[in-house]
């Protein structure tokens, strides 16, 4: 059994910033009204030749130049998404042949891997690659999660496009004989009855894309309801997360909650009774950011030195599916 501990990190932020002032051009909307009911003031969006590929392959590349210590190889590439590339192959497999390219840490005996589920796909990734590691299977994984979702938002529907952004952030996690460190325990659930509260319904298998339905290959979200179940749902999973393990609220040094919404942030806070100062937010610099949004909130986290080794970190997200996770973890 080992420890996990996260050898580095990485961003990745596309040229094209858009501020809400922006937006006030093309849609019916005000900054007074974005800012007030979603905490967003900018987003970044990718050019039409940039894919999720390519902002992986640029997020990661920054983990890995700011890799401490020496690795051997990475053995698995592990990446979530929610705006692939391709239906098939998966977008790790397109990110392993770019990286293969660039540096000698990728090798032909790299496997690769998506996590497609909602927004919180990374904190799923986060414990998927996380328990190989401490079990013994890898030494070294490549964890991503990285978002085009602008390519699949209708700008014409003020209810989506106002809230999404793109970008990528990665971690590059190691094996480490201290086995404290890492996960110490987490808790996911999803409710499948409610899966089209945040759904593309063109595309798939279900409803292939025709020239009749091509109005439904965008991203539709039932806000509303969305942010009555995360507002009550998350903070009482959080809750027995933390009564689960005898921690109260303020033994976590800082919450990476998912950028979703500065309301529901806000709501979760105040359900739990959390010190403010204890969350990290960048919604209003980079939008919902959909399954980059908390390795990019961590970054920025670690930079400005919020937290040091030994602290407890509390990641959480929720998303389409309906699905949610929590992780507890000891840096």
């Amino acid at each position: 059994m080992f420890g996990v501990k996260i050898s580095s990190i990485g961003i990745y932020l596309p040229s094209k910033r858009v501020s809400n002032y922006d937006l006030e051009k093309i849609i019916d909307t005000t900054d007074e009204w974005i800012t007030q009911r979603t905490g967003i003031k900018y987003r970044y969006i990718v050019e039409d030749s940039i894919t999720t590929s390519d902002l992986a392959l640029y997020a990661s590349l920054n983990a890995i130049n700011n890799l401490n210590n020496e690795i051997d190889k990475i053995d698995l590439i592990v990446l979530a998404t929610n705006s692939p590339d391709y239906i098939i192959p998966a977008t790790a497999s397109v990110l392993h042949g770019k990286l293969k390219t660039k540096t000698n840490l990728i090798t032909d005996n790299t496997g690769s891997m998506d996590v497609f589920s909602g927004c919180t796909a990374f904190v799923y990734a986060l414990i998927t690659a996380s328990s190989l590691i401490k079990a013994g299977i890898y030494k070294n994984i490549l964890l991503v999660g990285a978002e085009s979702i602008s390519k699949l938002v209708d700008w014409t529907d003020r209810t989506v496009c106002i809230l999404l952004g793109d970008g990528a952030g990665s971690f590059i996690l190691s094996a480490d004989n201290s086995i404290d460190k890492g996960i110490i325990d987490a808790n996911v659930g999803s409710d499948g009855t409610k899966f089209d509260l945040i759904y593309v319904p063109v595309g798939g298998v279900k409803e292939p894309p025709t020239c009749e339905n091509l109005s439904d290959r965008y991203l539709k979200m039932v806000g509303r309801e969305v942010f009555k179940i995360a507002i009550t749902l998350v903070p009482s999973k959080i809750k027995e997360l933390l009564e689960k393990n005898n921690l109260n609220p303020d033994d976590i040094k800082l919450y990476i909650f998912h950028q979703a919404n500065i309301r529901i942030i806000n709501g979760i806070i105040e359900n739990l009774k959390i010190d403010p100062n204890r969350v990290y937010n960048n919604i209003d610099k980079y939008a919902n950011t959909s399954a980059a949004s908390v390795p990019i909130a961590f970054y920025e986290a670690l930079k400005e030195k919020l937290v040091k080794e030994g602290d407890l970190i509390l990641f959480s997200a929720f998303g389409a599916g309906f699905t949610w996770a929590n992780v507890i973890w000891r840096l």
